[in-house]
């Protein structure tokens, strides 16, 4: 499997595509139940998923497994300012282009798959394979089509979000393996062991020569490559029951940082005349191919979530043979409950992304410029810690056949806008989700919908972040602020799953 991940782009700019999981720097959900409950899932995890989510449930589920996927929709665009709060031109005469730009970010079927298995009444394994929360290709426009100095709409010009993003290719996953024990038929702890592996390729622009001001002639395309394959961590959760109506649940995720080599291709004098100049950027001498060019490290920030979870029972009950064989040490909401209603609170450790560390090999010539490699290409990001609150809940509406969910969530905003950037969005998040689940004897078949909505990152024009160049004079960045601006966001999420007891 190719597997792919998004980390900053050498002469462009740093970039992630999600750690692991809900929250930190990604939206809450994952899961089809999860996503139908607004995220508030962690003290019900009920399938299989939980050996990532919450081990410690797993020896209270029935043996099973599932299988499910996210369709995500997700919309990013964004408008470049000057520091006058006006659109920015590319240089060489031309007139700023007016209004937005977005990705072309194409339909993302977004896996996840798990089974557990009771090697006693106490004691439960299980194994989870998740990716992040995030879709996995986004392709930002290299041009665009505006009007020229003459007020003529003409050929196509370079995309003001060039020296942000261009394409972001990536994907990863997270096996985990668990374990859960039961130490009372109300109390239970697990933790599992996280395997990660990412890949990715980036491509945006970077400047040969810095000036004052944007200077398309001088512009060079550059694409990095990279793969980590182990990335180690781990979960741990605890699970208390303190009456027959009231769930108790905490949790805690860790995973060391992304680090690869990286191999560097770089395509100078991309533009001439404002026009993607295809003869010129196909010569050999305006290339520059390098394998582990450079090394590059992005810390995945630490989360912690606590979860309240009130469980009505049902007055008369009876349990399903995947149920009674565990002898008291399982449960089946499906066939116990009339309702439930579970909060999540949750923290995320985005305040440990100082920055993207991005070294390059000294003295490395960008051919067909006089500008040469960064040997420091890291890239500020100053994010800050986030909370999130998530609320849901579910109905049977008949015992061991419907139950219909719903929910929502807030997540507060992890960056000043002067920081924003195109990699992820760390705005304020808040959504909802709503959902149902259909038993057929032992197979349960669930279908969520959820969305989120983003909060503006609006700095008028006044961005904090530089571009890198290849001109040594000026530090290796551009004179000029790249991310003035406004960016905005959405998500529409579609899921399905199945899950069987056995």
């Amino acid at each position: 499997m190719k597997l792919r991940f998004a980390v900053p782009a050498v002469l462009a700019f740093a970039t992630t595509s999600g750690a692991t999981f809900a929250g930190g720097i990604e939206t809450p959900g994952l899961g089809v139940q999860g996503l139908g409950r607004g995220g508030a899932w962690l003290a019900r995890a009920d399938d299989a998923l939980a050996a990532h989510f919450n081990p410690a449930a797993m020896v209270r589920n029935p043996d099973g497994a599932h299988l499910g996927a996210h369709l995500m929709l997700r919309k990013h665009c964004f408008e470049r300012m000057g520091e006058d709060g006006a659109p920015v031109s590319p240089g060489q005469g031309l007139n700023a282009a007016p209004g937005e730009v977005c990705a072309d970010i194409p339909p993302f079927p977004n896996p996840q798959v798990g089974a557990t298995y009771h090697l006693a009444r106490r004691f439960a394994i299980g194994l989870a394979v998740v990716g992040p929360h995030k879709h996995g290709v986004a392709k930002w426009p290299t041009v665009v089509q505006y009007e020229n100095a003459f007020g003529v709409k003409d050929a196509d010009h370079p995309a003001p979000q060039r020296y942000l993003m261009l394409d972001d290719d990536a994907l990863a996953v997270f096996p985990t393996l668990s374990a859960s024990y039961a130490i009372l038929p109300n109390l239970s702890v697990g933790a599992g062991f996280i395997w990660g592996l990412a890949s990715f390729e980036f491509s945006n622009m970077a400047v040969a020569v810095s000036t004052p001001e944007d200077a398309a002639q001088h512009d060079i395309k550059s694409t990095i490559s990279g793969f980590d394959g182990f990335m180690p961590g781990f979960v741990a959760s605890a699970a208390w029951a303190p009456t027959r109506r009231l769930e108790l649940a905490g949790w805690y995720r860790f995973v060391d940082a992304i680090k690869s080599d990286v191999d560097l291709f770089a395509e100078a004098n991309y533009f001439n005349q404002g026009r993607v100049d295809e003869e010129a950027i196909a010569d050999p001498a305006n290339q520059t191919r390098l394998e582990d060019a450079g090394t590059f490290r992005f810390v995945l920030p630490m989360e912690a979530r606590l979860a309240l979870r009130y469980r009505h029972p049902r007055s008369s009950r009876g349990q399903q043979a995947f149920v009674t064989k565990h002898g008291g040490y399982a449960r089946d909401p499906m066939s116990e409950d009339l309702f439930d209603l579970e909060l999540d609170l949750g923290w995320a450790n985005n305040s440990a992304v100082k920055s993207v560390e991005i070294f390059m090999s000294e003295g490395i010539q960008i051919n067909g410029t006089p500008g040469f490699v960064p040997p420091d290409a890291g890239i500020v990001r100053n994010w800050r810690d986030v909370v999130d609150v998530r609320l849901g809940g579910e109905f049977v509406a008949i015992p061991d056949l419907l139950a219909v969910r719903a929910g929502g969530f807030f997540e507060s905003k992890g960056v000043e806008d002067r920081y924003l950037s195109l990699d992820f969005h760390q705005g304020t998040k808040f959504g909802f989700g709503a959902g149902a689940t259909v038993r057929l004897a032992t197979f349960d078949v669930s279908a969520s919908y959820g969305h989120t909505f983003f909060g503006a990152l609006d700095n008028g024009g006044q961005g904090a972040v530089h571009g890198l160049s290849g001109d040594e004079t000026t530090g290796f960045r551009t004179t000029q602020v790249i991310n003035g601006g406004r960016a905005t966001a959405s998500l529409d999420e579609v899921a399905l799953g199945a899950t069987v007891h056995y």
